[in-house]
């Protein structure tokens, strides 16, 4: 038995000695260090014989002091306690971040303390350099968004303010929907500048006032495939260019411009439809009067669960009928 204990603790001390963790042994009633591998003395830079009889609080390597010893009551009350992120202090007074771990475990009829430490400065360095670049690049898509956005309004000025209105109602039908806040933020990005591909139609048939004829409609029609066309090789987060493609799509197949069914057009698609519909008809046009909010609500009501997704319809339905929702004043 004396050989098979001397086995394993001469296991355990190569362990200790070579793991790529710092650990600590503490006592348990006083929390000073017993024991510290190299590890950690590198980590820190302290020498063994400066941790060794000391408290870590002691020795200026946790940063809040007070903290640490309430941390310390918790653990020898639980046996157990951990942190994900937890600042140091090194020798030289640099901070580093790192995951802290301990247990309590019997040793001989004692109880010991053992903590394990592992640095992750360098991994949340990485982590905060690539939410930084994250933030950039969706920064940069907002810019973009905002640059077509201007080239419409230099073209046409009510298109600009029907895109306007249409992305506003889009986020409050979304919300409404309990769709992810990233998806919302794309499907509004996607509304500003739906109608982005009208720049290709002539602006006499944007503002005919009488019916238009069949060439004058195809021409008018093909704003979606231009729109996409102009946005498909951007590389944004979400899906713009096909919410932008299919936003007079319909569940039976009669849009366009690819006449494409039920689960082929996408939610933010199906959203945009509706909330198009709904401001293209309830707002004056350059070559008719407004029809009127009842008269598009009437429109997208008689189309639920054929032409339009019935989820979304119920959503724009209750935002107005019984929320009190209004379009927003012009911009």
């Amino acid at each position: 038995m004396t050989n098979t204990n001397t086995d394993l603790n001469l296991r355990y001390r190569r362990l200790f000695e070579t793991a790529q963790d710092g650990i600590l042994i503490l006592e348990f009633e006083t929390g000073k260090i017993e024991d510290v591998n190299p590890y950690l003395i590198q980590m820190l830079g302290y020498t063994k014989e400066e941790l060794v009889g000391m408290e870590l609080w002691e020795i200026g390597a946790m940063v809040d002091k007070s903290a640490s010893i309430k941390a310390f009551a918790v653990l020898q009350k639980d046996g157990y306690i951990k942190y994900n992120d937890l600042p140091l202090r090194t020798k030289d007074g640099k901070i580093i971040s790192v995951e802290f771990v301990s247990n309590v475990y019997g040793v001989n009829g004692d109880r010991v303390i053992q903590c394990n430490i592992r640095d992750i400065t360098s991994r949340k360095n990485a982590e905060s350099s690539l939410i930084r670049y994250q933030q950039a690049l969706a920064l940069n898509m907002y810019q973009v968004v905002e640059a077509l956005t201007k080239v419409i309004v230099a073209r046409d000025a009510y298109t600009y303010q029907h895109q306007c209105s249409v992305a506003h109602l889009c986020v409050a039908i979304a919300t409404e929907m309990n769709l992810p806040i990233n998806q919302i933020e794309g499907l509004k990005l996607s509304a500003l500048i739906h109608d982005i591909g009208k720049i290709a139609v002539p602006a006499e048939i944007l503002s005919k006032p009488t019916k238009l004829e069949s060439f004058e409609l195809e021409a008018l029609q093909r704003h979606a495939q231009t729109g996409f066309d102009i946005v498909k090789n951007i590389n944004f987060e979400w899906a713009l260019a096909q919410t932008i493609y299919q936003h007079h799509e319909r569940l039976d197949g009669s849009g366009y411009p690819n006449h494409l069914k039920g689960d082929s057009i996408i939610k933010e698609a199906r959203i945009l439809a509706v909330a198009d519909t709904v401001e293209a008809m309830s707002h004056a046009r350059p070559y008719r009067p407004a029809i009127g909010i009842d008269a598009a609500l009437q429109e997208i009501e008689n189309g639920k669960g054929k032409l339009f997704d019935a989820e979304v319809v119920d959503a724009c339905l209750k935002l107005f009928r019984e929320d009190g929702y209004q379009f927003p004043p012009p911009y």
